[in-house]
């Protein structure tokens, strides 16, 4: 099962600061709501882990990913993942093409994902609205974790906004990663459903109007 999920986040950091914490595999990984960083590859890629609960089931996929396609100058990243349920229910892909663009004194992360799903999985797939609905929710966690773990912002920003070079950047010191655990995609699934609905009554109440 193919879907296209289109998705954006707001981090309270100028874009060069945001630039060079996105890209830090080893400081954003653990932000990300289930996942785990396991070591480095020979060939450059990360191992990770991400577990999700749905129901009464839970899911633990074991898997790899790179940054295929890292552009500094236009602030655009592609990273590319894959990884399987460790009980063989089934696996996903994933082509996530991100990009950075200035938003008032923050940054904003627009965000389109290409995934494909098989196996079992791709019956939790199934309704791609509500996916979209649940990747935005996912988004919003990673978000707020990620501005935890940046902590305070310095009161003096660069002159240049512009993309970093590594290690050119001194950035504040960053709290503790957020606990693992796995990610309970029915609670998320619930308040997805519960945005969806509110949105069906406020189009159908226009519509009378």
């Amino acid at each position: 099962m193919a879907l296209t999920i289109q998705s954006s986040f707001v981090i309270a950091a100028p874009p060069a600061t945001a630039w060079t914490i996105l890209t830090d595999i080893e400081r954003a990984a653990p932000c990300f709501p289930g996942a785990q960083l396991l070591g480095r590859n020979d060939d450059g890629s990360w191992r990770a882990s991400f577990g999700v609960k749905l129901g009464p089931m839970n899911f633990s996929f074991a898997g790899k990913f790179h940054l295929d396609d890292v552009d500094a100058a236009s602030s655009r990243v592609v990273v590319k993942a894959q990884g399987s349920d460790t009980k063989g229910r089934g696996g996903a892909k994933a082509d996530v093409n991100m990009r950075l663009q200035p938003e008032g004194a923050g940054t904003r992360a627009e965000i389109i994902s290409s995934v494909d799903l098989s196996g079992a999985v791709a019956q939790f797939g199934r309704g791609a609205g509500m996916i979209e609905a649940l990747s935005r929710q996912l988004m919003d966690q990673f978000a707020a974790n990620l501005q935890q773990s940046i902590g305070e912002i310095p009161k003096t920003e660069p002159e240049s906004h512009g993309p970093a070079q590594a290690g050119s950047l001194a950035l504040p010191s960053a709290a503790a990663p957020p606990a693992v655990a796995s990610l309970d995609a029915g609670s998320l699934m619930w308040r997805a459903l519960a945005a969806s609905v509110k949105g069906w009554f406020a189009r159908l109440i226009g519509r009378r109007s």
